[in-house]
């Protein structure tokens, strides 16, 4: 429990986590949901941005706080701190979840709308948008992970968001939108929140190998300035 909460406490980070919180919570106030099912699509929909912004974290933050020699002191451990960051992480989405659930509940809904008695499940929620923000997060985590570059990880999630925006009708199992196209979306749901952990965990192959060989920005600086010398 202890390393838990300590994890917590390197994950932190102020703005990033109350601007996300924000997005979060006020999702289906955004935009206009009529009902219950308008909430699900809409929570399917846009949070794996939070997976996006919030995910990466637990590969970077070492190397944020210049802690990779620490790291690599505990090296039988590294996986095990993926997992705790993760389930910190994870924990920490849902507070998020359940404070804009909450709200609606509460009939907060600006637009006057009432959903004290709709249908809403709180884990009917958790079970729709979740899976879709972990492979979102896990996957721009890994790619920037592998590729060395935290921007590179961003742009992979965004394009993957982008090709299911455009590809939404598409009944695969890889499919972010399979609620809210009505597609089969038990297996698409259990396919993503598992492939969701494989790619963290093999963010593990990466924690220890330095990071400023590898970032693609640097060695591309470095490759046009060699090359500007020989002319």
């Amino acid at each position: 429990m202890k390393l838990m909460v300590y994890q917590f406490k390197v994950l932190y980070s102020p703005v990033k986590w109350l601007l996300t919180g924000a997005f979060i919570v006020f999702i289906p106030f955004m935009f206009y949901a009529p009902t219950a099912v308008d909430v699900l699509n809409l929570y399917e929909i846009y949070l794996p941005f939070a997976g996006i912004i919030l995910l990466p974290d637990l590969f970077w933050v070492d190397h944020y706080a210049q802690a990779t020699e620490v790291l690599a002191t505990r090296r039988g451990r590294r996986l095990n701190l993926l997992v705790y960051r993760l389930v910190a992480m994870v924990l920490l989405v849902i507070f998020m979840l359940l404070a804009g659930w909450l709200l609606l509940r509460m009939n907060m809904s600006p637009h006057g709308l009432l959903f004290s008695n709709e249908q809403l499940p709180f884990l009917r929620l958790l079970y729709v948008a979740l899976p879709g923000l972990l492979f979102s997060g896990a996957l721009s985590l890994l790619g920037g992970a592998a590729l060395r570059s935290p921007e590179i990880g961003y742009l992979l999630g965004l394009a993957n968001w982008m090709f299911w925006n455009i590809n939404m009708e598409n009944a695969s199992w890889l499919n972010l939108f399979s609620y809210a196209n009505r597609l089969s979306d038990l297996p698409s749901k259990w396919t993503l929140g598992s492939l969701s952990i494989v790619f963290v965990l093999l963010c593990g192959f990466f924690m220890l190998r330095p990071v400023e060989q590898y970032k693609l920005a640097s060695r591309l600086k470095d490759g046009l300035m060699r090359g500007n010398a020989k002319q």
